[in-house]
């Protein structure tokens, strides 16, 4: 290989295209990650926006089954105070039952 004085053109040529098809590959390298980490940032939104609406959700049904809850606490109470006097009735009656046994013995 004989040295030149002259710089060989096909090198200049072929770094200068070395030079821009590099600056295009970071280019899109970085693109692509950008568009990557938008894509994370989205579907982190959606994953927080639907574990947001379940949590709504589920705490809509806890109220609700509070709510019934209640309600039959109530109803279980009243059944309680029914029951007992029923019991009472009960009682009476066979009271009277009970005495008029005694008379038809004697």
């Amino acid at each position: 290989m004989a040295h030149r004085s002259v710089p060989c053109p096909a090198t200049g040529v072929a770094m200068q295209t070395g030079a821009i098809f590099t600056g295009l590959a970071v280019g899109a390298v970085n693109a692509h990650m950008q568009g990557m980490a938008a894509v994370a940032a989205r579907r982190e939104e959606f994953a927080s926006q639907v574990l947001s609406h379940q949590l709504s959700d589920a705490v809509a049904a806890a109220h609700d089954w509070a709510d019934f809850a209640k309600k039959l606490i109530v109803e279980n109470e009243r059944l309680k105070a029914e029951n007992s006097r029923l019991k009472e009735v009960a009682a009476q009656r066979r009271g009277v039952i009970e005495r008029m046994r005694g008379q038809m013995a004697a």
